[in-house]
């Protein structure tokens, strides 16, 4: 599964099952960079697998085609010749993933006003 979520400020961030799940690599990068002065837009799914080659953790939107154009290759190998291609992916609202997302800013913007 590969998550998409869209902050204001035009953040569109995605995440996927790698070596943690999903919501782990969201946590991560949501407290790593402090995103508590954005506001969620939109959380989105898709049934595509995550980049399983090369470890990859979270990605910027515009970023994505990239990375899938790099899926398989080692650091010297030219480009995939047949990546998958990002706007073909089909991407829908799920309840269970927007509520962990919600959960998570929650408890981070809880967090972080208890240690003021």
């Amino acid at each position: 599964m590969i998550v998409k979520i869209k902050f204001s400020e035009d953040v569109t961030m995605m995440f996927g099952e790698s070596y943690k799940p999903w919501h782990m690599q969201f946590s991560e990068w949501f407290w790593w960079y402090k995103k508590k002065d954005i506001n969620l837009i939109s959380v989105e799914t898709t049934s595509s697998k995550w980049i399983g080659w090369g470890g990859l953790k979270w990605c910027e939107e515009t970023m994505f085609q990239d990375q899938l154009d790099r899926e398989g290759c080692q650091e010297d190998d030219s480009d995939n010749p047949n990546p998958r291609q990002y706007n073909q992916m089909k991407f829908k609202n799920n309840a269970v993933v927007i509520a962990k997302v919600r959960k998570i800013i929650r408890d981070y913007k809880r967090e972080s006003s208890n240690t003021l």
